[in-house]
């Protein structure tokens, strides 16, 4: 990847800030993927297929998932490595990680098809096992990815979100990523999306069984555009600011420098990430300049490494007053703060804390409507009337699963 095949730019909401003044700003970072440069190969894959057997998977669920693993297991050739893992109660490693040549294809599939239901979910054991075959069999330009799919609660070895999380984050410091897929309604969502933040991956809500295949081949397809791996963001600022990085990427923060970290971006992919900046009163200083740079790994394996910059101007304020700001980067900043707040406020809905769910999505609504479209407007304002209601199991997903994908960029 060089210059010309990497796009990385920073803007500003507005480039000017007054004087003597405590202010605020938008940044927007935009990272753009080289398109492949080969047609007919794609990057070798590592992958753990981590899958939920406990007795509330019976019957069509469980039908699905066979289905889904067998076609990756079909879509995967000899230069890939797979581990198959199952788990209820008890933990089965039904294959170790091995290449898939015809022989081992067949019997990992034979495998699956001898699956059957069984009793509790212990999702953390069962997630750690496959991150760890995927681990054992790591090599330099490999996409190593645990595919996690449940329809459950954890119940049974480690359950608190945090700590989990904080495991998908030390395996995503080690290569090892992390995607969930929840099925149903009987899924922590927060703690899905929240490993799948953390652990450089993706989440999916599978409303219904059959929607499984789907999106396990939608996470294939990805896997096998990535043109870009570990790309990570580094910014310098004043450690004096405050910065809230809405979007539950992965973040660390040390004096005067920001890591974001994006894990793969697939070919021509362009992600934005947004950053509110909360400025200090300054009386000594004529501008304020913000330096970032994005690395990773490109295509062929080589690191590569772009800079990018970005300057803020004092002026006096009506001046500033008087320049108007960026209205379409405000408004795709707007969709995707929303979209954080309402996560934010779900949570506490889920929790019983509805009018304060509610009130708190309204208020960041009017703070931001004139940024919004009517449409966009309605819709968060219906949602918050729910909120207040109480919300549906369904509705609380799949109004969680929207917002999660609006503030990524995803489509669904």
């Amino acid at each position: 990847m060089n210059q010309n095949s990497n796009h990385f730019q920073l803007n500003v909401d507005r480039d000017l800030i007054p004087q003597g003044i405590a202010s605020q700003r938008i940044l927007e970072i935009r990272v753009q993927a080289p398109a492949s440069a080969t047609q007919n190969e794609r990057p070798r894959l590592n992958l753990a297929l981590v899958l939920d057997r406990s007795g509330s998977m019976s019957g069509d669920k469980l039908n699905y998932v066979k289905q889904a693993a067998k076609h990756v297991l079909n879509l995967l050739q000899e230069q890939d490595s797979v581990a198959l893992v199952a788990y209820d109660d008890e933990i089965n490693l039904l294959s170790p990680s091995i290449k898939v040549t015809s022989t081992n294809r067949r019997e990992i599939i034979r495998r699956i098809s001898q699956l059957e239901p069984g009793g509790s979910t212990n999702l953390s054991g069962g997630w750690l096992a496959g991150c760890q075959e995927a681990a054992s069999t790591a090599q330099d330009g490999t996409i190593n990815r645990t595919l996690l799919l449940t329809d459950g609660l954890a119940n049974a070895g480690i359950i608190d979100l945090e700590e989990l999380a904080q495991h998908a984050k030390e395996l995503s410091r080690r290569g090892i990523s992390t995607s969930t897929f929840g099925v149903g309604e009987g899924f922590n969502e927060h703690l899905l999306e929240a490993m799948s933040n953390q652990g450089g991956g993706n989440f999916y809500y599978i409303d219904t069984p059959k929607a499984i295949p789907d999106l396990f081949l939608r996470e294939f397809k990805e896997l096998a555009a990535v043109t870009a791996s570990d790309v990570e963001i580094s910014l310098d600022f004043p450690s004096i600011w405050y910065l809230k990085v809405p979007g539950g990427w992965r973040t660390q923060f040390s004096e005067g420098n920001l890591r974001i970290f994006l894990g793969n971006l697939v070919s021509g992919q362009t992600q934005e990430i947004y950053i509110k900046l909360a400025i200090p009163l300054t009386s000594n200083l004529s501008e304020l300049v913000l330096n970032a740079t994005v690395s990773g790994k490109a295509e062929n394996g080589t690191q590569f490494e772009n800079q990018a910059q970005v300057v803020i101007r004092y002026a006096e304020q009506a001046k500033v007053e008087a320049t108007p700001q960026k209205r379409e980067l405000v408004e795709r900043f707007a969709l995707v703060f929303l979209a954080e707040i309402a996560t934010d406020a779900l949570k506490m809905e889920r929790h019983g804390e509805n009018n304060k769910a509610s009130q708190l999505l309204i208020q960041t609504i009017e703070e931001y409507r004139k940024f919004m479209s009517p449409d966009e407007v309605v819709k968060f304002l219906n949602m918050a009337e729910r909120m207040k209601r109480g919300m549906e199991e369904h509705d609380r997903k799949q109004s969680h699963y929207n917002s999660y994908n609006q503030k990524r960029g995803r489509e669904q």
